[in-house]
């Protein structure tokens, strides 16, 4: 423990004996689903502004300011970004701080401590402190701890006055504050103060004055390897947020090299496994009178030394676009009842925040649109998901859209033989509807999704949503009925084995160099001989010869003979024989 640190649990210990500490676990997901929400968290119809990101055990900690005007400071969690679990409010105000706003966090021994900025009931603003051992459990100290010095800045107690936002800095050894202020000259600055022991601070002069009366808010400080302090915030009547850099910490701060790198507020960045992640807060507006609050994620970039916050497209990577069919889902999903703004009503079928309706144009605040913007039905496209092997019982979703079969659709295709096992359409509506899959005689294949809109003609669009893979049983008919009734599995298993088939599967991948993996399903417990040939049918090499057990077993051939020599390049056949009989025999290409 470092000497500052000590003599802080020394001022604070009293507080922490009431905590009690909390675990939080996160289940992980054993089957596929695609639910398309985006990195990001809201709490409707709640106002959420300046927040602070920490992690804990592999959880993330959502802290924000909750309501406008203030009401309290809220809390929530996650493990990735786009999935949250809302928490109980942790700060409500107090004598000093009848409003609360801007929470910043850093780790103590054991402990957590959180800044604040209070607000008096004239706007008067200070900086308060708050711990907690488990982050769920908080006691604030009982009076604020800094405000920028009047002998140089414009603050009084008994009147609006700048000084919020706090932001820490450990910088050789010791503890630097900074918070929103203002000059007795009428100039926006940083005002700056130091402590060792986290609770006393002194105020030693701005940091950075401006060249002008607008403040500096919400100002984030940080420390790249090159060496290099880049400095990002808001600026009162500039919109988004503005990024700069210098070589040191303490000076060379200008506004030279400023740039606005993003179009919301209040920005933090958060150091995760996936690397840094930025955050800010943005309003969406529905125009009817109603505003929500988001707290948007990405994932930054640098170019040099500049800062660099992408629009990431939501879709890429968990799905990919089909060449040449059209850019009908590079701009999806889109960002709730986007089609309210313009005095269209949908009915609310889709989950969470997020659901591809390829009719419309708008991803949220700070990504791509503008509320009630719309692509019409003109649009067309082909996302295919990444390949899965099939595993659960059933699979079904929510679809809408138009009726053309052929043209819009949502079907599972067999990966290795581009067989088309299901296929569902809309019903000329934007209202979704569940449809269920049965998914038994499947299991074990490779296979993916793919989500079609090739249709220009009325309702040529689809709308989709959450996809499940399920161990629940369903019964339906081939191609699946969208109206099928569903058996919950309550055995533990994934199907019996009187459901099962016994059969041979593609071998992948095909052609192949250096070698291949081939999978079969056993039915039944039984004798299983797994054999490959050349061309003309004569034997090559046996890879299985043995009793196998009811289920799914895969095998990898190098290419080799049962002497383990190389093989020249060509056609070659391998056969299943199960109990002395021929189950199937299939055609691969090893290519040199």
């Amino acid at each position: 423990m470092r000497p500052n640190e000590r003599h802080c649990g020394l001022y604070i210990s009293v507080l922490l004996a009431a905590l009690a500490i909390t675990v939080l676990a996160v289940p992980g997901h054993a089957f596929v689903r695609y639910d398309f929400e985006g990195s990001l968290y809201s709490e409707p119809p709640q106002p959420i502004l300046d927040h602070c990101v920490v992690e804990q055990d592999g959880v993330y900690h959502l802290f924000y300011l909750r309501g406008n005007p203030a009401v309290n400071i809220g809390h929530a969690t996650t493990d990735d970004f786009i999935h949250w679990e809302t928490q109980p409010p942790i700060l409500a105000p107090g004598v000093w701080d009848s409003r609360l706003w801007a929470p910043y966090l850093i780790p103590a021994q054991n402990y957590w401590i959180m800044y604040y900025t209070g607000v008096n009931t004239v706007g008067s603003q200070q900086s308060g402190l708050a711990v907690s051992n488990d982050l769920f459990n908080w006691s604030k100290w009982p009076n604020p701890l800094y405000h920028p010095d009047p002998v140089w800045a414009e603050w009084t107690a008994n009147g609006f006055a700048h000084g919020r936002d706090p932001h820490l800095i450990e910088y050789n050894g010791r503890y630097y504050m900074f918070v929103t202020a203002k000059t007795n000259t009428n100039r926006g600055a940083i005002a700056r103060a130091v402590s060792d022991d986290l609770v006393n601070w002194e105020d030693i002069g701005p940091l950075y004055v401006h060249d002008n009366w607008h403040v500096l808010e919400s100002v984030f400080l940080m420390q790249r390897p090159n060496g290099k302090w880049h400095m990002f915030f808001t600026e009162e009547t500039v919109n988004g947020t503005s990024h700069m850099y210098s070589d040191s910490l303490m000076s060379g701060w200008s506004m030279v090299n400023r740039r606005i790198v993003d179009g919301g507020h209040a920005p933090q960045i958060t150091a995760t496994p996936q690397g840094e992640m930025f955050s800010r807060h943005a309003v969406y507006n529905d125009q009817h009178g109603t505003q929500q609050y988001v707290i948007r994620f990405t994932k930054m970039q640098w170019i040099g030394d500049l800062a660099s916050v992408p629009k990431p497209l939501i879709l890429q990577g968990p799905w990919n676009f089909v060449p040449q069919t059209g850019d009908a889902f590079y701009y999806q999903p889109t960002y709730g009842h986007n089609a309210y703004v313009r005095n269209e009503n949908y009915a609310k079928t889709w989950v969470g925040d997020f659901w591809i309706n390829t009719y419309e144009y708008y991803t949220g605040p700070l990504a791509y649109g503008l509320p009630g913007q719309y692509f019409g039905d003109a649009k067309t496209g082909i996302i295919r998901s990444q390949v899965f092997t099939i595993q659960g019982n059933s699979m079904n979703f929510l679809i809408g859209g138009g009726n053309y079969p052929s043209q819009v659709y949502v079907s599972l295709v067999d990966a290795q033989t581009d067989e088309v096992l299901f296929t569902e359409t809309g019903r000329n509506s934007n209202e979704m509807d569940r449809r269920y899959w049965s998914l038994i005689p499947y299991i074990g294949r490779s296979a993916y999704l793919e989500i079609a809109d090739m249709a220009t003609g009325s309702f040529g669009h689809i709308c989709v949503d959450d996809i499940i893979e399920s161990p629940d049983v369903v019964l339906t008919g081939v191609g699946g009925s969208g109206r099928s009734k569903k058996i919950p599995n309550t055995s533990g298993t994934t199907s019996s084995a009187q459901e099962r088939p016994t059969r041979l599967f593609p071998n992948t991948p095909n052609p192949f160099n250096p070698s291949t993996s081939i999978g079969f399903e056993m039915g039944h417990e039984g004798h299983a001989l797994l054999e490959v040939f050349d061309a003309r049918g004569a034997h090559i090499r046996t890879l299985v010869d043995d009793k196998q057990p009811v289920g799914v077993r895969r095998v990898a051939w190098d290419g080799t003979d049962d002497e383990r020599r190389a093989l020249a390049s060509g056609v070659y056949f391998y056969r299943l024989t199960v109990d002395g009989r021929a189950v199937e025999t299939r055609k691969m290409v090893l290519l040199k």
